[in-house]
């Protein structure tokens, strides 16, 4: 007689239709152990088998280093010169593994083509940064071979070949730096020669010295012409009041005794003669004053004009001085920045240097045994996924039922 559970009590939760226990996990992981197992073992062995059966490789290294000189060019002005001769690891890495460099290896290892040989040449940075430019940056170079000498080879001629193109790189952005500067010399002494034999040429011809010289001879001819209209003027109102004084005496005693005049006094005359002669005399001088004011006007005309001129010449002598000046300095700075860039250049590329020369490569360690581990663990656990996956797969949809009443098991009969 079977006995039921009260309507009261609690029945044990039920996992879902569709959800696996562990119980049939494990079931099915013991059902698939031995194959596990088996593949596991298998794997460790040949792991270990191709490991210990594996010519020895030895590996040579080499330590290189790309420091920035500690030079800065300092002209005395604001002009200052900070070559940029560094590179990031980067950079370095791409100039490493270039074309044109690893075929200066290759004659040096048992590899036959760049793609084989990259894979047993090896960078690792020390120190710098990554992908920017670093005051100083070291980079260990090795190489691996069946041969420990020609390891040694490969990674000295690698090393050399690296450096070189490096060194070629700092050396080529100095050079277009001192291209540059020496076409600006050049450039520049053609300036300072143009702007001084225009200056020179200007003071010779219409210089403001020239021009001072000429006005200094039209002042020199006004306070002449001054001083001669100054006698004349003097002279017309002499003879003007002798005029005066024989007309009167005309008009008061008419003729009839002689005089003498003051400009002949050697010649006696009437009273007639004596004003004819001074009207004449008068006239004369009038004629005389009006062409030395004539002459005075054009004078201060000409004065004027050259004073302008020569104001003129002062503003253009100050700017072509001022272009020549300076032409003269900018000479000056890139006659002294010439020199020192051609230094800079000699002295950049010996911070790029080898620390450390290669000796014969040194044996690399097989670790046959762990490695066979890890390969056995890494077997097992992909043998795991392999079982959990083919048993997901192997029973078809309609068996669902019988499965999920072989999950459900009846309560076993109780005897009353």
């Amino acid at each position: 007689m079977s006995t039921s559970s009260a309507p009261g009590e609690a029945r044990p939760p039920q996992p879902p239709p569709e959800e696996i226990s562990l119980r049939e996990l494990y079931l099915i992981l013991r059902r698939r152990s031995p194959l596990i197992l088996l593949a596991a073992l298998l794997v460790a062995l040949g792991t270990y088998a191709y490991l210990s059966t594996r010519p020895p490789s030895y590996v040579a290294e080499v330590t290189t280093v790309v420091a920035r000189p500690p030079i800065e060019v300092d002209l005395g002005t604001n002009l200052r010169f900070r070559p940029e001769v560094t590179v990031s690891f980067e950079t370095y890495s791409t100039l490493a593994f270039s074309r044109g460099v690893l075929e200066t290896v290759l004659p040096h290892h048992e590899r036959t083509d760049v793609g084989t040989l990259e894979t047993v040449l090896e960078l690792e940075r020390m120190t710098g940064t990554a992908n920017a430019p670093t005051p100083f940056l070291a980079v260990v170079h090795q190489a691996r071979s069946a041969d420990p000498d020609a390891a040694a080879a490969s990674v000295t001629a690698w090393v050399e070949a690296t450096i070189d193109t490096v060194r070629a790189l700092m050396l080529e952005n100095l050079d277009t730096v001192e291209l540059f500067t020496g076409d600006a010399l050049t450039f520049a002494r053609d300036r300072v020669e143009e702007a001084e034999a225009a200056l020179e040429r200007f003071r010779a011809e219409t210089g403001p010295e020239a021009l001072r010289g000429r006005l200094s001879g039209i002042d020199s001819a006004i306070v002449e012409l001054e001083h001669e209209l100054l006698l004349v003027e003097r002279e017309i109102t002499g003879r003007s009041g002798e005029r005066e004084a024989f007309a009167r005496q005309r008009e008061e005693a008419g003729g009839g005794f002689g005089v003498v005049l003051v400009d002949a006094p050697e010649v006696v005359v009437d009273l007639d003669g004596a004003v004819g002669s001074l009207d004449a005399r008068l006239a004369a001088l009038r004629g005389e004053r009006e062409l030395l004011s004539e002459q005075l006007h054009d004078l201060a005309a000409r004065r004027t004009q050259l004073a302008g001129a020569l104001a003129d010449a002062t503003v253009r002598l100050g700017v072509l001085e001022r272009a020549a000046r300076e032409a003269r300095v900018s000479l000056e700075m890139l006659a002294a920045l010439d020199p020192n860039v051609a230094y800079v250049a000699q002295l950049a590329p010996a911070g790029v240097r080898v620390l450390s020369e290669a000796t014969a490569g040194a044996l690399e360690p097989q670790r046959s045994v762990l490695v066979a581990l890890l390969a056995g663990v890494a077997a097992v656990f992909l043998g795991v996924v392999v079982a959990l996956l083919a048993e997901a797969v192997r029973a078809p949809a309609g068996d669902e039922p019988a499965r999920r009443a072989e999950r459900v098991s009846p309560a076993p009969p109780t005897g009353g």
